[in-house]
């Protein structure tokens, strides 16, 4: 890791976003919220966490809304002597809601992910992409699958290809989203996160980084009990 790197770093606030109800995956979260769901014994948020101190990031903000106390009192007792902050940032607040919360007391760049998301980004690699490309903002993706077999149909019905759950050429925000306080302004200016991110793209501010390694977002019960059977791979 060159010093251009490791200097970013200390000045990189990661916000975990952990404060939806996960209404997709009740009952089980009636009780826990989505985050603090285990797979193999690991909570989701022990695995994203644990990717960001494995590339020696080491200043996470946890943005909490839903069972606040409960992810609240999992991370002082897990991570007791690590520089990870949680902050409640509202039970109702949308997720531009809770970035302004946390920005504000924060001056360098901010990497922005989903709390239901795990993936395998090297991130020093998304970093120096970041800085190559004129502090853009960058926002990750990953291309979709389709999850059925594709056929090539003719005029005359003839099938003249076909292919088994290809991929689509077509790529999805999957989080991990870059950006410096230069946008502050910006942001300030919008009240929907897509919405800010939809005029970083039409004015040429958006650069997209493409993740080709694995990806499960756990947002249902069949999401879920189909990341029990893929987690091996991360792990």
């Amino acid at each position: 890791m060159n010093n251009k790197i490791s200097t970013f770093k200390d000045n990189l606030t990661v916000i975990i976003l952990c404060g939806g109800k996960g209404q997709r995956l009740r009952p089980l979260t009636y009780e826990l919220p989505k985050p603090l769901i285990k797979i193999k014994k690991k909570t989701i948020l022990e695995y994203i966490i644990g990717h960001f101190l494995k590339f020696k990031i080491k200043n996470l903000v946890i943005a909490t809304g839903y069972k606040h106390s409960l992810l609240k009192k999992f991370v002082n007792q897990k991570y007791k002597n690590g520089n990870i902050k949680v902050i409640n940032t509202g039970l109702r607040s949308n997720i531009l809601q809770r970035i302004k919360k946390i920005k504000k007391n924060d001056n360098g760049h901010f990497l922005v992910c989903y709390g239901d998301t795990l993936v395998d980004i090297n991130l020093d690699k998304l970093i120096n992409f970041y800085l190559n490309n004129n502090n853009k903002i960058l926002i990750s993706s990953y291309e979709l699958k389709s999850s059925f077999g594709i056929l090539d149909i003719d005029k005359n019905d003839t099938v003249k290809q076909f292919k088994e759950k290809p991929k689509l050429g077509i790529w999805f925000n999957i989080g991990y989203i870059l950006f410096s306080k230069n946008y502050n302004k910006i942001l300030e200016k919008f009240n929907k996160f897509e919405s800010f991110l939809d005029y970083c793209s039409k004015n040429n501010l958006m650069k997209s980084f493409k993740h080709r390694g694995k990806h499960i977002t756990i947002n249902t019960i069949t999401e879920l009990e189909n990341a029990k059977l893929e987690i091996n791979k991360f792990l």
